[in-house]
């Protein structure tokens, strides 16, 4: 049944008259498993012959044993108390008792063991799931609680542990990497599930988170550590920037300052430069008469004068 809070009792029997003589100081061995609100009590009586029946009851604190409808005058070697119990911020009382001769009809003389304490410090959980989803520039737990043994709930089979009582519960982020770099958040619960959110985490690291629970008044009865889940995050634009990474931004952005009118006085200086010095192309071209000033006079003396 999984991890079980287990407490003993010892049934101590007298003799009561010669019915009662078989079973005189015998012994019976009881115990209690305890898990998600369940109680299951069990119990070993070889002393008490074949024919024995057994009857269990509880109480709480004022008022008269009552016994539990259906373990009575039973003859198994167990009885599920689960149902028997809905407030479980309240201390509850449980005995046995054995009539050692059921043959002799309801007559027979019933012994009683030592009446013992049932309450959350008798308590065991089982762990918690959790998922994980990106919130913005952080992400966001959500844990999901076992169900409960003690089912009252009136939807579908599963009624979860926070329907009967508001635990206390736990989540830790960190950096599988760097374990020691863990945030850790507690919140009362008081709904079907949990939600816990971490703002501000750095965009596209890993993350993983683990979960647990314990009762509301008595931190020690908790559920071991859920299985853990990881989730990376995304470097989502408009989120600040980590705090490691706002040094080197400053030095770029002074950087950026003390260079831009260093660059800008280089472009107006080559700029003004080629203003002054015309290129090739712009330059007039010169007429093919001042290119060749005699050419016309060399012919016009060379041509004969008519006569």
């Amino acid at each position: 049944m999984g991890y079980f809070a287990t407490l003993t009792l010892l049934l101590l029997t007298d003799t009561v008259g010669g019915a009662a003589s078989a079973a005189a100081g015998s012994l019976c061995r009881t115990t209690v498993e305890s898990l998600d609100l369940g109680c299951l009590l069990r119990w070993d009586c070889p002393e008490a012959g074949p024919s024995a029946a057994y009857t269990v009851q509880t109480k709480t604190q004022g008022d008269p044993w009552k016994d539990v409808a259906w373990c009575v005058r039973i003859s198994s070697r167990s009885c599920d108390l689960s149902q028997a119990f809905s407030h479980f911020d309240l201390y509850y009382t449980i005995r046995l008792g054995v009539h050692v001769d059921v043959t002799q009809g309801p007559s027979t003389s019933t012994m009683w063991s030592e009446p013992h304490k049932f309450d959350y410090s008798d308590f065991a959980f089982s762990a918690p799931s959790v998922s994980l989803s990106l919130d913005g520039s952080g992400l966001r737990a959500r844990v999901q609680f076992p169900c409960a043994a003690n089912r009252r709930c009136s939807r579908g089979t599963c009624c979860p542990l926070s329907e009967l009582i508001d635990p206390w519960t736990s989540v830790t982020v960190y950096d599988p990497l760097n374990p020691s770099d863990r945030k850790r958040r507690t919140v009362w619960s008081q709904g079907v599930v949990a939600d816990v959110a971490f703002p501000g985490l750095v965009p596209g690291q890993r993350y993983c988170a683990v979960a647990n629970f314990s009762f509301p008044s008595y931190a020690i009865a908790a559920s071991p550590p859920s299985a853990p889940r990881c989730v990376q995050t995304d470097p989502l634009a408009g989120d600040p920037p980590p705090a490691g990474a706002w040094p080197a931004l400053v030095g770029v952005a002074l950087c950026c300052l003390v260079a831009a009118p260093v660059f800008i006085l280089f472009l107006l200086k080559t700029k003004r430069l080629r203003a002054a010095t015309p290129s090739p192309e712009d330059q007039p071209k010169a007429s093919v008469a001042s290119r060749c000033p005699d050419s016309h006079a060399i012919a016009v003396i060379a041509s004969p004068r008519p006569t």
